[in-house]
């Protein structure tokens, strides 16, 4: 047992050993490919040990891997590039990467001068292509437009509304005004009872008097 024991922890140990004589150290310069100026402040990544380290200043990185490891260099001004460890490669080594600027091209837009709204929006639905972009942009137009019109309808039916509640609570009622008034607010209601009860006292005082 205790021999099992000891030759398990001499494998291991021999192991861990052989493990570390295989990783080197790789020392790199990243460079620009038109000006061969060094470039900072790049990530090189080693994807296969998962660990990375950034360039300083001079573009010089030194990151610890193993032979067949792959690199991904990274960074936001140029394109990102790939670098493998040769499968031989037993001691620690320096390399020089040179990298190649990302240039995004952007598509021509063209600019025609309009004096006003109305002479943009003929020129543009008249238009003999249509994209799926412009497409778009006319109907967005055209909801904009309904859009505006449901709003000023829905305004204007408000401040009738409004005007016509206003009219009816100002409107003194009397008995030939009642089948007309349709609308009583809180107040005119109870100008209205109000005006009731003093018609209907009004009216038996009058029978009284005419008694006597």
């Amino acid at each position: 047992m205790k021999l099992t024991k000891t030759f398990w922890i001499i494998f291991l140990l021999g192991f861990t050993l052989q493990i570390q004589a295989q990783q080197i150290i790789l020392t790199g310069m990243l460079i620009d490919k038109e000006s061969k100026a060094p470039v900072s402040g790049v990530r090189v990544i080693n994807y296969t040990a998962s660990r990375g380290t950034i360039s300083n200043d001079k573009g010089i990185f030194s990151l610890r891997v193993n032979a067949g490891d792959s690199l991904v260099i990274r960074s936001v001004n140029y394109r990102t590039a790939f670098y493998k460890v040769p499968t031989n490669q037993e001691e620690a080594y320096s390399v020089v990467l040179p990298l190649e600027e990302a240039v995004e091209t952007i598509a021509p837009i063209q600019v025609f001068p309009y004096s006003d709204e109305h002479t943009f929006r003929e020129a543009f639905l008249n238009m003999e292509t249509e994209t799926e972009e412009t497409k778009a942009m006319r109907e967005n137009l055209d909801k904009g437009k309904m859009l505006d019109a449901s709003r000023q309808m829905a305004q204007d039916g408000q401040n009738a509304s409004q005007q016509q509640l206003q009219m009816q609570s100002m409107k003194p009622v009397t008995n030939s005004s009642l089948p007309t008034l349709n609308i009583f607010s809180p107040s005119a209601w109870r100008e209205f009872k109000r005006q009731l009860k003093e018609s209907k006292n009004k009216k038996e005082r009058q029978e009284k008097n005419y008694k006597n």
